[in-house]
């Protein structure tokens, strides 16, 4: 029996998914994790951030992709001054980091810190498949991606098009109206066929000099909102003057200062997530990767020092060793 039109262009979008450039792009990361949040405001990238950077300390390979593309602040939060490098239409070296993590953001080929990104609906689809299929990554153990607030285009489009995405983490803030719109993002997630790994509760404490423990916010409401939503809560982020200075520097929390209140959260909840992760295995980066444009008779790319150093890395290992 044939197909009409419709089921044939949904089935030539779950192929190019399943086989196509995002999954050959993809195929050496092994998880690839979506960092979402109801609403803005809740901490959302400083969190994405603070976990890759948990992570990497850990001597996982991390690399970030950025996929907020109206509020860009992944380079930011991790100090990258530097663009990417352009190689004409093919592929998008990400940026890596002194601290070892690889990024991606539109920001890091954008014309200026100050141009805004006036997108509308499938452009910003579109873009984000493109980013996705043109990254090249090389090995990964983690992939997080820093999606924008909501349940708009971006985050539907990383969702439908990540290939064995392992799962959705949430960050909510104590207040009632960031629980009650972060319970959307969870139901969104489901409804997108996506695990939830679990949720973050973001400011959900201050802890003053004299050691009280204020819940400014409320108190437990993370806890409450992941018992009735029936996911994981992975940990609570208290609020600390230290995080904010050290996103403004452009360093996490977790390396600027570890033995901070926030920094020893995060890599409580980055322990907590590894041990969750099944075992898994992808197959092995090449340990030098160089391609020939397309049209010409010469390779026109090869790989930076860190790809040759972090592609050389054992891939045998995994997040339970």
């Amino acid at each position: 029996m044939g197909l009409n039109r419709s089921e044939f262009v949904e089935k030539q979008k779950r192929q190019f998914v399943d086989k196509g450039a995002i999954a050959g792009a993809l195929k050496y990361v092994k998880y690839k994790i979506a960092i979402l949040s109801g609403k803005g405001g809740v901490g959302k990238t400083a969190a994405t951030v603070n976990l890759a950077a948990a992570l990497r300390n850990a001597s996982h390979r991390v690399g970030v992709f950025d996929a907020d593309l109206h509020g860009p602040s992944i380079p930011k939060m991790l100090g990258i001054k530097k663009e990417t490098n352009l190689n004409g239409a093919f592929w998008l070296d990400p940026v890596v980091t002194q601290a070892g993590i690889k990024a991606m953001s539109v920001a890091l080929f954008w014309p200026g810190d100050m141009t805004p990104v006036m997108w509308r609906g499938q452009t910003k689809s579109r873009t984000i498949r493109q980013l996705l299929s043109a990254a090249k990554w090389g090995g990964l153990d983690f992939l997080l991606i820093d999606l924008p607030p909501g349940t708009g285009d971006e985050p539907i489009a990383i969702l439908k098009s990540v290939p064995d995405l392992d799962g959705v983490i949430i960050v909510t803030t104590p207040q009632e109206v960031s629980t009650l719109v972060c319970s959307k993002a969870i139901n969104a997630s489901v409804a997108l066929g996506a695990n939830v790994l679990g949720l973050i509760e973001n400011m959900s404490s201050y802890t003053c000099g004299c050691g009280e423990i204020v819940h400014i916010f409320g108190k437990d409401k993370g806890k409450q909102l992941a018992r009735m939503m029936e996911i994981p809560f992975l940990g609570s982020i208290p609020i600390d003057p230290l995080f904010s200075e050290a996103a403004d520097s452009g360093e996490p929390v977790v390396n600027l200062h570890p033995e901070s209140l926030a920094a020893r959260a995060f890599i409580e909840i980055a322990e907590k997530l590894v041990k969750k992760l099944p075992h898994k295995e992808v197959e092995e980066a090449p340990v030098e990767e160089t391609e020939p444009c397309p049209g010409s008779g010469h390779h026109c790319h090869a790989p930076n020092h860190h790809d040759h150093k972090e592609s050389a890395h054992s891939h045998s290992h995994h997040p339970h060793s």
